[in-house]
């Protein structure tokens, strides 16, 4: 790969549907959020993760406060973009047991060779914003609509240019309910 990467774990939902927080799912040594930020830092080298500000500083892993905690995912993106320094970020959200460096790994390299973000799309075209590979450059328009009141994922990559690639959709698929978590263990 040609660019610089960095790589981060969003964490700062509520987990109303969940009635616990999903990033505390499993052992005391492997929950979901440790889960995660192995996968990212085998992929990029890093993993910082991005969540409300003193929740997670215990874990072992490096901890970046939210500077719009309760705001959704974008506030989450837009942070983690204002702190990189990077042009590719890869951005994963917590909730995606099933993600792997491989699918990773295919993602960097086509956002360096494209230079844009990559975002992936399942076979019925649903992109999935929330395991994807962010430009920096990306910044000012993602930042614009988060301060316009855009919360909405799929509006606001519409405000960038982004390359689409094939996604496994069982990679790609977040837990959200007690029932999901469990299926996913099976």
């Amino acid at each position: 790969m040609t660019s610089a990467v960095s790589g981060f774990v969003l964490a700062g939902g509520a987990s109303r549907r969940m009635g616990s927080d999903k990033a505390l799912l499993g052992g005391a040594d492997d929950t979901l959020l440790l889960r995660v930020a192995r996968v990212v830092e085998a992929g990029t080298g890093s993993a910082i993760v991005v969540a409300p500000q003193g929740r997670y500083e215990d874990m072992g892993v490096p901890v970046l406060a939210d500077r719009w905690p309760g705001e959704g995912p974008l506030g989450g993106i837009v942070t983690a973009l204002e702190f990189s320094r990077d042009p590719l970020n890869l951005i994963v959200a917590v909730d995606m047991p099933a993600i792997d460096v491989p699918t990773l790994r295919e993602m960097l390299v086509a956002a360096a060779e494209s230079g844009r973000t990559v975002i992936p799309a399942h076979k019925d075209g649903a992109t999935e914003p929330l395991c994807a590979v962010y430009h920096r450059d990306d910044l000012p328009a993602l930042r614009a609509f988060f301060d316009s009141g855009g919360r909405r994922m799929r509006e606001a990559i519409e405000k960038i240019p982004y390359h689409r690639v094939e996604a496994a959709e069982r990679v790609f698929a977040n837990i959200n309910t007690p029932e999901e978590w469990e299926a996913a263990r099976a």
